[in-house]
């Protein structure tokens, strides 16, 4: 009995590390997508601030909440500059106001995000004002799907020693 469980572990492991990688994979590709590569809207912008009803994150004013009219979603977009964050390349969001009319860039939810809070979309990558960049993302996705991509590699090949050493079958 021991046996069987221990070869469904390695077989479940080494399938978890194969999606491990294929997110990481799917997160680098999005990350380098060019502008037009994404879903867009435009349209006036309606309300805008730091904070959204309840939501609460550790370090205000790292958000800006922006709802364009029409439009079935709040976008949540991460604006941190503390050393470390993964913050946007350029921003000027603060700039805004509302009434302004933007073009916001965006992609569908990862499979992680499409679970959570359904009122935001936090995936913007570009937001336009008469064709003059107020927001293009950071390399977060990128970076991070390289990192997926590493972890889920040095997880297989960890696997395979064990593997190899006796110590799974």
């Amino acid at each position: 009995m021991i046996h069987k469980e221990q070869k469904e572990i390695f077989k479940k492991s080494l399938l978890t590390c194969l999606l491990i990688i294929g997110f990481g994979i799917y997160l680098s590709i999005r990350g380098s997508k060019e502008k037009t590569e994404f879903n867009k809207v435009t349209g006036q912008i309606d309300y805008f601030d730091k904070t959204f009803q309840e939501i609460n994150y550790r370090n205000k004013g790292d958000h800006r909440f922006i709802h364009i009219v029409d439009f079935p979603l709040i976008f949540d977009i991460f604006v941190g500059q503390a050393p470390g964050d993964f913050g946007p390349k350029f921003e000027q969001l603060d700039n805004l106001k509302i009434g302004d009319k933007i073009t916001v860039y965006y992609d569908d939810k990862t499979p992680f995000q499409k679970s959570r809070d359904l009122r935001f979309n936090k995936t913007v990558q570009f937001i336009d004002k008469n064709g003059e960049a107020y927001f293009i993302r950071g390399n977060k996705d990128k970076y991070g799907g390289y990192l997926f991509v590493g972890i889920g590699i040095l997880l297989a090949i960890t696997l395979l020693v064990l593997k190899k050493l006796g110590k799974i079958k």
